[in-house]
């Protein structure tokens, strides 16, 4: 089999490494940078070294401050008209998955007319956009290393991807030395979109070499460090360790790509306005569950990384539901709730099973998934929650 790899982003680790980022700025060149963040990235103190930095080196800064939740295509327009008008020369995404996302939908508007929704999809005839640099503030998204923006249509009610070289980043620092002050509800919500990330790889239909072996130490860091870093947010071996599983499922998705579990996580997260890990945890235990059905060794290898000896011969039903209760205590153990703990009956959350019908996500399933499946799964992980 011969199979190209997705591999992008030049990554610089290490705790404090973010504070190169003037130098290798100011070396490349750069006069002018548009920072990307949302307003606790000032309010924590993290975004005003970083420009401190950056103007140090000699570049001038232009910031926007102004990323919410789950981007808004309104919100992403504003902020590439600001980038433009001010002729940056490059882009940083400081923060978590929000603002990463900002960053790239803005570095496609930097040479393509708005507005974005037009651009959903997978793109190879966008205008490429200014060089676009990560700085990620939570271990959960791994969209420092993806090929992807998500994006929320206002008008349409829903969320989209843009796929496309534009988003792809130059350069990102893994500085675990951002992520002390996560809280811990935070901290086990980003790790566990991490754990999503890198199981639907593990058993997507794409699945490669690669994204295998990326995937599979993803799971074993995070088995091993989400619990420490969740119980005491100052240990900085837990800490590193997670960004670095972070960086590692998010190699394993580009390369893989996920499946059903992003697709109802989407859903779940654009009707009830559930943050985007703790939507993706609801369901994983039962996704997993049913990729077992035609993928069972690759469950196995997930039982494995979390710890859990699974004999060969075991029947995959039964590796399926082991599987579906490792998951689902290690969810709980590190605090992770259910779907009534956000305010959702039983019934809302069966009544958007047509919409997620319709989500990408399910066509990339190791195996069909019909809406009786999604009956099962929605209900198993609304009953198994409470």
């Amino acid at each position: 089999m011969i199979t190209t790899y997705d591999v992008f982003v030049k990554p610089t680790m290490g705790m404090g490494c973010s504070k190169r980022i003037g130098i290798d700025l100011a070396k490349a060149g750069h006069k002018k940078a548009f920072m990307i963040y949302d307003k606790g990235m000032w309010d924590f103190g993290i975004a005003e070294p970083i420009i401190k930095n950056l103007q140090a080196a000699g570049l001038e800064v232009v910031t926007f401050d102004g990323v919410l939740p789950d981007p808004p295509d309104e919100m992403v327009e504003e902020a590439a008209e600001k980038a433009r008008n001010a002729g940056c020369d490059c882009i940083i995404g400081l923060g978590g998955g929000s603002s990463m996302d900002t960053a790239k939908g803005v570095n496609v508007l930097m040479n393509n007319p708005p507005p974005i929704r037009q651009y959903f999809g997978v793109r190879y005839d966008l205008k490429p956009g200014v060089p676009l640099i990560f700085i990620p503030t939570t271990s959960g998204t791994g969209s420092e290393t993806t090929n992807m923006c998500v994006i929320s249509c206002v008008s349409a009610g829903n969320k989209a991807s843009v796929v496309s070289a534009a988003t792809i980043g130059t350069q990102c620092y893994l500085d675990a030395e951002l992520t002390m002050g996560l809280p811990a509800g935070a901290t086990a919500a980003t790790g566990m979109d991490a754990l999503a990330h890198a199981t639907e790889s593990l058993t997507s239909g794409q699945q490669n070499p690669l994204s295998d072996a990326v995937a599979r130490e993803a799971i074993r860091l995070i088995h091993k460090w989400l619990p420490v870093a969740v119980a005491d947010g100052s240990n900085r071996e837990a800490r590193e360790n997670l960004m670095y599983a972070s960086y590692f499922a998010g190699m394993a998705f580009t390369n893989a790509l996920v499946h059903s579990g992003h697709g109802i996580a989407h859903t779940i997260g654009a009707c009830f306005h559930v943050p985007h890990g703790n939507a993706c945890t609801m369901v994983l235990p039962e996704v997993i569950e049913w990729t077992a059905y035609n993928e069972a060794h690759k469950v196995r290898q997930i039982l494995e990384c979390m710890g859990v000896d699974c004999p060969e011969d075991m029947p995959k039903e039964e590796v399926g539901a082991l599987a579906r209760k490792t998951i689902r205590d290690f969810a709980k153990s590190v605090g992770m709730k259910g779907p009534d703990k956000y305010g959702i009956s039983r019934e809302q959350l069966l009544s958007i099973i047509p919409m997620i019908m319709q989500d990408t996500g399910l066509a990339l399933s190791p195996h069909r998934m019909a809406s009786g499946d999604l009956a099962k799964i929605l209900g198993s992980a609304y009953d198994e929650m409470l």
